[in-house]
């Protein structure tokens, strides 16, 4: 796996990596005492790996991005966002399988 697939977030950077940049941009808030965060992170880590280029992907532990947590609504971990050009398009609460997630990016990505 490559390890820059997937870069953390931080309240400082959240709005200049995830939500100014142009282009796709997958979130996944998680925190790191998450049974389910820790079993969803392999999947999301390789779904980046595949995906890295046209999609950028960015974790946000949600003790650590308090304010980018609270601006998008989240209210359960682990939640995934895809972002578009600054824009939500689609929210995924709970863990998925990685057929799962690689079928609803492309699904969300394709519009």
């Amino acid at each position: 796996m490559d390890e820059s697939a997937v870069r953390e977030l931080t309240d400082e950077t959240f709005e200049s990596e995830a939500r100014e940049k142009p282009g796709w941009c997958v979130v996944d808030f998680y925190a790191i005492w998450c049974p389910h965060c820790k079993a969803f992170r392999p999947i999301f880590e390789e779904a980046a790996s595949e995906y890295a280029g046209p999609l950028r992907f960015f974790a946000a532990d949600v003790e650590k991005c308090e304010e980018a947590a609270a601006e998008s609504d989240i209210r359960s971990i682990p939640t995934v966002i895809i972002f578009h050009n600054g824009e939500k398009v689609d929210t995924h609460t709970g863990g998925m399988t990685r057929p799962d997630l690689c079928a609803w990016l492309e699904e969300k990505t394709a519009e």
